[in-house]
């Protein structure tokens, strides 16, 4: 159930016409007036749902929903009575459906009164600067950007244009985008581990670099991510990381990478255009990983990947290898219980 309270009234529209704006084709069913959104098993007859993962083909033959999006060779586990919306990509069309039926989000475009805002920071238009925001020297803040409660922008820092800062985060040393999104928490810019061991003590290397965070780039909740040594840490365009990421100094990724929760990414590594790295990846410090790589999760990359390889294990291999090493392993312990 969607709470109104946080994501307002759905439109109101019928599916047929919803099918229309968004370029489904329609199978069975009765046209209706779209009055909620919810999943396959706790779906009523007003409900819009989707199928977009097949552990739940149990749920889809018995689905009560009025409609669902859904692919061309699923329609058969369809219950009759059921609208399909039918789509070459489930979730592309879930979330094409989202974008209409959903109100936009809206902001508040005032600067609140507790905000500390530096007389040479420069704000853009429509923006809204959130309680006890503390913007300092020559900051540069785009238009229709939203900054959250207690957040720290620090000297010289630059936001673009629809960027959404959201509570509690810090920024320094960087130079963000248009349309990034930034969880609460996260904290950007920071100094790298820039520490050399001295005989008994230890001594701290400047940190020199900046953050270059591209457009369109999403920043989970707690994650970090420091500026570079001397060489700027580089995030491109359209990646996604996720929620309690840990990215060093000086490291680059390309465009469209995602970074799943708890990935951990050591000092001067270069990650690739479409990389995956699932959730837990640890990758050392001074690594290439080339475009449309993927890492499974919980995998330590300790080598060079190459681009469109598919890697696990510790350390990781190729995921045929992995994938034998895992059946040795198990017949090896499977053969020494039977003895």
């Amino acid at each position: 159930m969607i709470d109104k309270r946080f994501f307002g009234e759905i439109k109101k529209i019928n599916a047929a016409e919803l099918a229309v704006i968004c370029g489904f084709k329609v199978f069975g069913g009765r046209d209706f007036p779209i009055s909620g959104i919810a999943t396959l098993r706790h779906a009523s007859k007003g409900d819009l749902s989707f199928f977009g993962n097949r552990k739940y083909k149990g749920d889809l033959k018995q689905t009560r929903a009025g409609a669902v999006i859904i692919s061309d060779a699923d329609l058969s586990d369809l219950p009759e009575d059921v609208m399909a919306l039918v789509t070459p990509n489930v979730m592309v069309g879930y979330a094409k459906a989202l974008s209409v039926l959903c109100r936009p989000d809206e902001h508040l475009s005032h600067i609140c009164q507790t905000a500390v805002i530096s007389e040479t920071a420069r704000i853009g238009k429509n923006c809204y600067i959130g309680d006890y925001v503390k913007i300092e020297d020559d900051v540069e803040i785009g238009d229709n950007v939203v900054i959250g409660s207690n957040t720290v922008v620090e000297r010289g820092c630059k936001i673009g244009n629809n960027s959404l800062i959201r509570n509690n985060v810090t920024i320094s040393h960087s130079i963000i985008g248009c349309g990034v999104i930034v969880n609460s928490g996260a904290r950007i810019g920071e100094s790298g581990f820039g520490i050399i061991p001295a005989g008994n003590r230890m001594v701290y290397i400047k940190q020199l670099g900046r953050v270059i965070i591209g457009d369109r780039v999403r920043i989970g909740a707690n994650t970090t991510i420091d500026r570079g040594s001397i060489e700027d840490t580089i995030i491109g365009d359209d990646t996604i990381i996720d929620n309690l990421v840990q990215i060093a100094h000086n490291v680059t990724i390309g465009k469209a990478s995602i970074l799943v929760s708890q990935v951990g990414v050591a000092g001067s590594s270069k990650i690739g255009n479409r990389v995956i790295l699932a959730g837990q990846v640890g990758v050392a410090g001074h690594l290439e990983i080339g475009d449309g790589a993927i890492a499974a999760a919980k995998s330590g990359i300790a080598s060079d990947i190459d681009p469109g390889k598919i890697v696990g294990g510790i350390p990781a291999v190729d995921a045929g290898i992995w994938k034998r090493q895992a059946a040795f392993l198990k017949m090896s312990v499977t053969k020494k219980k039977k003895k």
